[in-house]
């Protein structure tokens, strides 16, 4: 296999390991999110070591498990707006806990830790994804959800490869060209339209859900080779060995996830 593709195999086996805590039980899920929430962290706080910019320890991840036990474990939707003083929380302490440790930069420890708490709100999106259906129905729009951004990614890299036509960001990913974006667009339409009878939804919201999905998955990628290339990286991590770590998987689901979100509770009021 061509080494430059095995992020997608990656890719299905991380969709492996999260559609099975799905099925197992609320502990299982807890437990990969947990997970997945730490790496994240360790990954993120490496990137910014070049920079001599260290956010607050322990502070994001105590924030996150919190928002992790609310979304998983809470059968009560209402209860769910206690996420907001939790991330309220999680600001104050941010600046709180800069002036206290004397840690300088101040301005970036603190926003450096803000910005690590909503990264992990927007990743734990992906559980809130099931509130909308009840048993198998749930399943499957976490599996199309991922599938769909999965597919859309290879069929990108490689028709954006075969037919290059307007590379529209050549300073943050060279390797980004008109015609893939618009092959992520099809492809992950396609998929959510062929998933209809699963899902249950009319073509029309199959469409726009395939639409903000990709729209919003293909910034996500942007937004993190962004950072990387501001950072002198190549890689966030290396839990993948050379081909990268947990952020360079997940940077597709960062934004998709709630986006897709608020386009489906949008769409139940209408």
């Amino acid at each position: 296999m061509n080494t430059k593709y095995i992020r997608y195999p990656l890719g299905f086996i991380m969709l492996a390991m999260i559609l099975a805590s799905f099925y197992f039980s609320g502990i299982a899920l807890f437990l990969v999110s947990v997970f997945f929430i730490i790496i994240t962290m360790i990954e993120y706080r490496n990137m910014l070591k070049n920079k001599n910019i260290i956010p607050h320890a322990f502070l994001p991840e105590i924030i996150g498990i919190l928002c992790a036990y609310v979304f998983i474990f809470s059968n009560n939707i209402n209860l769910h707006a206690f996420i907001t003083p939790i991330m309220l929380a999680g600001v104050v302490f941010s600046f709180i806990l800069t002036v206290i440790k004397n840690q300088k930069p101040y301005l970036m420890s603190s926003l450096t830790t803000i910005s690590a708490i909503m990264l992990i709100i927007c990743g734990l999106y992906i559980i809130k994804l099931t509130y909308f259906f009840e048993a198998k129905s749930a399943d499957y729009l976490i599996l199309i959800y991922f599938l769909a951004i999965l597919c859309a990614d290879f069929a990108a890299s490689i028709i954006g490869k075969k037919f290059p036509f307007v590379h529209f960001a050549p300073e943050i990913s060279p390797e980004k060209t008109l015609t893939g974006s618009l092959a992520h667009l099809i492809t992950c339409c396609l998929i959510c339209l062929l998933s209809i009878k699963l899902i249950h939804f009319s073509p029309l919201k199959s469409l726009g859900l395939g639409v903000v999905v990709s729209l919003f998955a293909q910034f996500g990628d942007l937004t993190i080779s962004t950072f990387k290339r501001e950072l002198e990286i190549k890689h966030s991590g290396s839990l993948f060995l050379n081909y990268g770590g947990l952020l360079d998987r997940m940077d597709s689901f960062l934004f998709s996830a709630p986006a897709a979100y608020y386009f489906l509770f949008l769409t139940t009021l209408i």
